[in-house]
Parts: C-alpha cells; sequence; structure tokens
C-alpha cells in the first residue's frame, strides 16, 4: 500500500491504481521466475555432477580435426543445347 503524508492509494484514479497493480504482478513473476531458473540450473548441475562418470570428457575439451578440408571448388556446367539460338 503506498502512503505518504500528502496522499494515498485509495486518492488515486483507478487507471492508475491498475497500472501499479500491472507492475506490482509484472515484478512478482520476473523474481519468481528468477528463483525457478536459479532452483532448476542447481539441480541440473546437481544431476550432471553424479551422472557423468570419468570416461566422458570434461566440457573444456576441444576436439582437433586431424585432416584439413578440401577447397571449394566451382565445377563448370556443360549444357547439351546452346542457349543462343541463330537467326
Amino acid at each position: 500500500m503506498l502512503e505518504t503524508d500528502e496522499m494515498s492509494e485509495r486518492d488515486l484514479p483507478p487507471e492508475i491504481l491498475r497500472r501499479l497493480q500491472v507492475e506490482e504482478l509484472w515484478a512478482r513473476r520476473h523474481v519468481l521466475a528468477e528463483l525457478r531458473n536459479a532452483d532448476r540450473l542447481k539441480i541440473y548441475y546437481q544431476r550432471r555432477a553424479e551422472v557423468r562418470p570419468a570416461s566422458f570428457p570434461s566440457v573444456d575439451v576441444v576436439w582437433k580435426d586431424t585432416q584439413p578440408r578440401p577447397a571449394a571448388s566451382i565445377v563448370p556446367i556443360k549444357l547439351k543445347k546452346s542457349l543462343v539460338t541463330g537467326g
């Protein structure tokens, strides 16, 4: 409830009261979503630590491709008929 020496929430017009309610609900929803995501992330990391066997490489491992890939080349198109007609 918003109250100051000069005015209280009861003195505000209904449209402003509704906007305040919407803002409060949005802020509450935002905070709850962040808390839920933090909990889910914590559970994810716990499960990952329990399940990951020692044979799996860690996330920091970079796979190296030893064979260089061939460069792209342009292959000419061979046409059976000429596109230019004789006149």
